[in-house]
């Protein structure tokens, strides 16, 4: 570890969640049968992120869109690949820092698994089509405990579960939420270092950084490195430093995090809008109806199964649609919802309501 980093070593340690003040699961041990043996001898974060990762919402993230669906370079990210990316960042800086690293990995992990197809297109639809705004760090929280594991859930514990929930800003300015453990503003800050030079170095391979169009703005880019490594390793020594002299995760105030904040900024006003989407919010809106009228999915909320779906699987929807097919249950017999939608059926499920008031204080 290099002589900056050193400095910083473990300054926040006292500050870390520690284990032991955990709020808890929402069952006790004795009724998570499955993870029983585990108890004794895991860290409950560990355990966590163990969870997460056989969990099947993280398996589809494989299928899903970062920002490019289906890309057809093995190189530019899907959302799977997103998320190791932001356990990386975060990691890193928990353990600089002195804090949790296995609450900030088990929160790196689970953010995302329950983000829509099409990635924020997903979201944008689903809000349309039905008059409320969805939040895809919401439906994580809604997958770990109410739809994994035939519906009875992941069990997780309450932190890992506030850090996913805690996790997203859009547009928004990144601020902070002092009440919230530091390890979940960590996450927060890694999931933005993250996409903003992953998604930068994706539009440059699919060819949305014109030479020409974007002179202008090229040293923006180039202030804060020569290239993505060298961007994110900047952003994460200024986030270092400014957190150690607050004494709280904050990255605002250095000349880094403002050229940061501008270049976040740029991607949403010069890049993320470039992408046409407009075949696959038609094909969206021809599998929402047919999870609203197919008795199948009866009982359950349509946001549902569509927020469930992979890329592929829409686009298999698609094919049926555009060879004048009827859509029904047999022509999407082998997509994972089939194997979920039975079991969650008439419980309940809120895709709009993170329901974590059973871990408040």
């Amino acid at each position: 570890m290099g002589n900056f980093f050193k400095k910083y070593l473990n300054c926040l340690k006292k500050k870390a969640l520690r284990p032991e003040d955990s709020r808890g699961r929402r069952h006790r041990k004795k009724d998570d049968r499955n993870d029983a043996e585990y108890y004794d001898v895991l860290d409950p974060y560990r355990l966590d992120s163990k969870k997460l990762r056989n969990s099947k919402g993280y398996r589809r993230l494989g299928g899903k869109t970062q920002v490019y669906s289906l890309p057809d370079n093995p190189h530019v990210r899907t959302r799977l690949i997103h998320t190791d990316e932001v356990v990386s960042i975060a990691v890193t800086i928990a353990e600089i820092l002195g804090l949790n690293v296995t609450l900030t990995e088990a929160i790196a992990v689970g953010h995302d698994i329950g983000h829509t197809p099409y990635g924020h297109l997903g979201e944008r639809f689903l809000a349309k089509v039905t008059g409320k705004e969805f939040r895809h760090e919401i439906m994580s929280v809604t997958v770990a405990q109410h739809i994994e594991r035939k519906g009875s859930g992941l069990n997780l514990t309450y932190e890992t579960l506030l850090g996913m929930f805690n996790h997203s800003r859009g547009k928004r300015a990144l601020e902070i939420d002092t009440a919230i453990p530091l390890e979940c503003t960590v996450a927060m800050y890694a999931d933005k270092i993250a996409y903003t030079f992953s998604d930068f170095n994706d539009a440059s391979r699919y060819g949305y950084l014109n030479k020409e169009k974007h002179r202008a703005d090229k040293e923006l880019w180039e202030s804060l490195g020569k290239d993505q490594r060298d961007r994110t390793l900047n952003c994460v020594k200024a986030l270092v430093e400014e957190s150690a002299e607050k004494g709280f995760i904050s990255f605002a105030d250095s000349d880094i995090a403002n050229r940061y904040r501008r270049l976040r900024d740029w991607m949403y006003q010069r890049i993320y809008g470039e992408v046409n989407w407009k075949i696959q919010e038609t094909i969206l809106e021809q599998a929402y109806e047919f999870f609203q009228k197919d008795s199948f999915f009866g009982g359950c909320d349509p946001v549902i199964p569509l927020a469930l779906l992979t890329d592929r699987e829409v686009e298999m929807i698609g094919d049926i649609l555009r060879a004048s097919k009827r859509l029904d249950i047999d022509g999407i017999r082998g997509f994972g919802i089939m194997e979920i939608i039975p079991h969650i059926r008439w419980k309940g499920v809120d895709p709009f309501d993170p329901d974590l008031d059973w871990g408040k204080k």
